[in-house]
């Protein structure tokens, strides 16, 4: 079968079965697993899978990774399935840092801090401080989120604070390159007094609030549109926020 064809194959037919038949078909050849196992694919696999009621919820504690059945909302806890993290380190190093699209972006704490886009269907995952100078990624004083463009490209939005400045970058899951954005411009962006949450995705905007240590009038909220690549700022937090990380498995 041709490439082409195949690919159209897999995303309109293939992309319609559950996650666990998925896993199997990557078995059949090296041609099957390499196409089931595009993020193209597993975009719009997630997607497919993401109309149905099979929500999963994940906790990280220092000894396990658990994986529930949320049911009408609520956590099944005789449904609890313990769960591997695929790069070799202590749980009690690991942060989740955000949760979008079935994917987890998850932070290695130590010296320095890696930065890991995980897949738990898949396991599957990348290091995007690879070959990247170090403290390429600070967990105390960044901010990340996850965001799909215009062309299904999954891509990680990173805020690096560094001299009393923001340098924002963008990873590319489809070329796997990093590209530094323009910031706004201002004193108080790279302040120690303000410190920056993780991006919340709604309507193509990432949302980073900025909350003020010491002074919460002096708060504010970064706000990122997703097409157009640039930045704003306000005063008033978007009602939409929300810090539970609920991720679906198909």
């Amino acid at each position: 079968m041709e490439r082409l064809e195949f690919e159209i194959f897999a995303n309109e037919i293939l992309s319609r079965l559950p996650t666990k038949c998925v896993a199997r078909l990557r078995c059949v050849s090296k041609q099957w697993r390499y196409e089931l196992s595009s993020h193209l694919f597993e975009i719009i696999h997630y997607r497919r899978m993401a109309k149905y009621e099979d929500r999963k919820f994940i906790t990280l504690t220092k000894s396990s990774i658990d994986l529930h059945n949320l049911i009408r909302g609520n956590v099944d806890i005789s449904s609890r399935k313990i769960i591997s993290f695929p790069v070799d380190t202590s749980l009690s190093n690991l942060t989740i840092l955000a949760s979008q699209y079935g994917l987890l972006l998850m932070c290695i704490q130590f010296l320095p801090n890696e930065l890991i886009l995980w897949n738990p269907t898949t396991n599957q995952f990348l290091n995007l401080c690879d070959k990247k100078p170090k403290h390429f990624f600070d967990l105390k004083k960044d901010a990340v989120g996850i965001y799909i463009d215009s062309s299904n490209d999954v891509k990680i939005l990173l805020l690096q604070r560094r001299m009393d400045d923001v340098v924002p970058r963008v990873y590319s899951r489809n070329t796997c390159e990093w590209k530094t954005l323009t910031f706004l411009k201002g004193p108080d962006y790279g302040s120690s007094l303000y410190w920056l949450s993780s991006g919340t995705i709604c309507n193509n905007v990432l949302y980073f609030p900025s909350p003020h240590y010491w002074t919460p009038a002096k708060s504010y909220t970064i706000a990122f549109d997703v097409d157009s690549e640039t930045f704003s700022k306000f005063f008033q937090n978007p009602q939409h926020t929300s810090y539970v990380y609920c991720w679906k498995h198909p």
